[in-house]
């Protein structure tokens, strides 16, 4: 291969990548509007009294609660801490966690527009059923004190950090809020944040799904993922479902960047619950576990990530099989380069139309004292890892 070819081949890597951030820009700015006005509207410790108690209720109040909460992964940690640390119940702080990378409403939407109805359908039983399997299998096993444990360290930890992510609203109901410049001027502020944290996760997830769809031979993934065929045996699909959460553990990516190498694992003929259980393995990424390990000491972390694997292998396995059997599961595998397109579309007028939306909370919050109070911040706790700062 000469160095023309090379250049070429970086080009379309760069290329897919971008028009694929074209087609889902619209979808992403969408999502974090709504996600920055739930969390002015919800307080944190509203959820963790809501949630002091095991039981059925509770958990699928925290999901209800991470549904809609920010997707951002390590926004979505630091708030399930905190979560725990005001009250709440380890299993439903666990669920909340969940919920809050796997079934949050901008996930849906981008997953939507790149795959189509039936990858956000799937996303959302796959979210239900880890939070589902999580309830049963901590019921079976939890070590007694480990939770005590882990939050007395998650509480020391965030004493030490001198901070909690908190984008609550303060006074007034969610009527005043969204009637008010200062309610506004809080989502502004809310949704500054979220890009905030965001955003480098977001272009690295779709720079890589370009490089990756590009460079690596459909060959390797052939070899990685075994079965690759229509009708893949059953120990090919368990195969392809625990191996997709190690390769997720490599790629350093949290769940919105998830989405696009996402979207590569089917177009590379992985199994439906391969690529399932890739879109839920954002919670056992290295930068995850080691975030976990920081928060609640590292016996709690490894209990947290191994329940987690086991759910998310166990939720994907099911929704492929229950795909298969309600005849839903997708035939057309797109190549991530037919997935990219700039053309004057609805996707042109739609990332027109919520860029404009984007331009205007920005504006808000850089006049209404957030900016300075955000540059101000940033110089205080300079050196700190970005999640350390959400």
């Amino acid at each position: 291969m000469n160095g023309q070819e090379s250049m070429d081949q970086v080009w379309q890597a760069f290329y897919t990548g971008a028009g694929m951030l074209w087609q889902a820009l619209w979808a992403l700015i969408f999502g974090y509007i709504i996600s920055a006005g739930i969390q002015v509207l919800v307080s944190r410790e509203q959820m963790g009294k809501a949630l002091g108690e095991r039981g059925p209720k509770q958990a699928g109040l925290a999901s209800l609660f991470g549904f809609i909460s920010s997707s951002c992964s390590f926004a979505a940690l630091a708030a399930s801490r905190s979560v725990l640390v005001k009250g709440a119940h380890p299993v439903n702080s666990l669920a909340f966690l969940i919920a809050s990378t796997n079934l949050v409403i901008e996930l849906g939407i981008v997953l939507w527009v790149l795959l189509g109805w039936r990858f956000t359908l799937a996303n959302i039983l796959l979210g239900l059923l880890m939070v589902l399997y999580a309830y049963l299998l901590t019921a079976l096993w939890f070590p007694s004190g480990l939770a005590e444990e882990g939050k007395r360290h998650a509480e020391k930890a965030q004493q030490s950090e001198g901070m909690d992510m908190q984008h609550d609203g303060g006074q007034g109901s969610w009527r005043q809020k969204l009637t008010s410049h200062a309610g506004w001027r809080q989502i502004a502020h809310a949704f500054f944040m979220e890009w905030a944290m965001v955003w480098k996760e977001i272009l690295l997830g779709f720079t890589v799904a370009g490089f990756i769809s590009i460079f690596v031979p459909q060959a390797f993934w052939d070899f990685l993922f075994v079965g690759n065929s229509e009708n893949p045996s059953f120990w090919a699909v368990v195969e392809n479902a625990a191996i997709a959460p190690v390769v997720a553990f490599f790629t350093f990516i949290g769940s919105m960047g998830n989405v696009p190498l996402a979207a590569m694992l089917w177009s590379k003929q992985v199994s439906l619950g391969g690529v399932m259980s890739f879109l839920g393995a954002d919670l056992v990424a290295a930068t995850v576990v080691w975030i976990h390990g920081k928060y609640y000491g590292w016996k709690y972390a490894g209990y947290l990530s191994l329940v987690m694997y086991v759910c998310m292998v166990a939720a994907g396995i099911t929704v492929h099989y229950l795909y298969d059997l309600t005849g839903l599961t997708p035939t057309e595998r797109p190549s991530l380069q037919e997935m990219v397109r700039f053309a004057i579309d609805y996707t042109f007028f739609l990332n027109l139309a919520f860029g404009a939306a984007a331009a205007w909370l920005f504006y808000l919050h850089f006049t209404g004292g957030h900016g300075q109070q955000h540059q101000e911040h940033g110089q205080e706790h300079q050196g700190r890892p970005a999640h350390e700062k959400a």
